[in-house]
C-alpha cells in the first residue's frame, strides 16, 4: 500500500530542491569517481600519448634539400609555439603553418600538406577559417617541434630572431635554392607595375626582420642574381633575372608557375583576377 505524503513533507522536498542544480547527482557523482580513478586515468592517458607520438614519427628524416624547403615554408608562413595545456596537465608543442585561405590553397593542398606527410610521417590536414581568410596546419609534436628549432626555426615570435642557418650558405646550391623556394613560396610574389605597362616582372619576398632581409640578399646573391633591399622587401627585377630565378631556383607554389608562364606566352604579368 502507498503511504500518503503530507503536505508539509511536499513543502520541504520543494524548499530542499530548489538549494540545488537540477543535475545535482549526476555532478556530485562525476566529482567522486574522477576522484577515485584520477591517478588510473592519468596513468591509460599516458601510456596512450606515448603510442600516438610513436606512430605520428617513428624517425626523423635527414636533413635534405626538401627538409630545407619546408623549413623556408615555417619561416615564411609558419611558427614554432608552446604552451601549457591546464586541461591535459601537459606543455603542448605545436608547429603550425597559415596562409592565404584562397591564394594558397592549391600549395598547400598539393605540395605542403604531402611533403610533411612524406618527410616527417604525419598523416595531419589542414583547416578552414572563413572569418580571417584563413587556412593552417597545426601539428602537435615535440620532435617536430625539437627538430625544426635545432635547424633554425625560432620559438614565438619570429620578428627579429630569423636568420637563415650559416650552414645553408656553406651547402650545395640545391641546398640553398630549396631554402629561397620555401621562402619565396610563402612570403614572396611575383608581379609587375601599372606604370611599365605589366611588361617588366618584379619577384620579392617580405620580411619585418631587417638581418633576415639581408640574410635573403645575400642567398640570393650567390645565384649571381642582383638582389636589392626597398622598405621591408627583397626583390630582384627583370625578365633576364626572372628567368634565371625559375632556372636555378624555381617555385613550388602553383600560383608563382603559371604567373610566371603568363609572362613567357603573353609578355604580360596583369594583376591578379584580371
Amino acid at each position: 500500500m502507498l503511504e500518503r505524503v503530507d503536505d508539509e513533507t511536499k513543502k520541504d522536498v520543494k524548499r530542499n530542491s530548489r538549494a540545488y542544480p537540477h543535475n545535482w547527482g549526476m555532478i556530485l557523482g562525476g566529482v567522486a569517481t574522477n576522484e577515485r580513478y584520477k591517478a588510473t586515468i592519468n596513468s591509460r592517458m599516458e601510456h596512450v600519448r606515448r603510442f600516438k607520438t610513436a606512430s605520428l614519427i617513428a624517425i626523423l628524416p635527414d636533413v635534405d634539400d626538401e627538409v630545407w624547403e619546408v623549413l623556408g615554408a615555417c619561416m615564411g608562413d609558419g611558427c614554432l609555439t608552446k604552451y601549457f595545456a591546464s586541461y591535459d596537465n601537459r606543455v603542448i608543442y605545436e608547429t603550425c603553418f597559415t596562409g592565404n585561405m584562397v591564394d594558397d590553397f592549391e600549395y598547400y593542398n598539393k605540395f605542403l600538406l604531402p611533403m610533411i606527410r612524406a618527410k616527417f610521417g604525419f598523416n595531419t590536414g589542414f583547416c578552414f577559417r572563413p572569418k580571417y581568410n584563413v587556412i593552417s596546419v597545426k601539428i602537435r609534436s615535440k620532435r617536430l617541434f625539437t627538430f625544426l628549432n635545432e635547424l633554425g626555426m625560432p620559438i614565438g615570435r619570429k620578428k627579429d630572431k630569423l636568420r637563415i642557418p650559416e650552414v645553408v650558405f656553406e651547402s650545395s646550391k640545391t641546398c640553398r635554392a630549396a631554402m629561397l623556394r620555401g621562402l619565396l613560396d610563402t612570403d614572396g610574389h611575383i608581379f609587375a607595375r601599372k606604370d611599365e605597362a605589366y611588361k617588366y616582372p618584379h619577384l620579392e619576398i617580405t620580411s619585418a626582420s631587417k638581418d633576415f632581409r639581408d640574410d635573403i640578399k645575400r642567398l640570393i646573391r650567390s645565384f649571381n642574381l642582383p638582389a636589392y633591399i626597398h622598405t621591408e622587401n627583397v626583390l630582384i627585377r627583370g625578365g633576364k633575372n626572372l628567368k634565371l630565378w625559375m632556372q636555378e631556383i624555381g617555385s613550388s607554389h602553383p600560383t608563382h608557375i603559371k604567373r610566371y608562364e603568363q609572362w613567357l606566352t603573353k609578355g604580360l604579368l596583369l594583376p591578379k583576377g584580371s
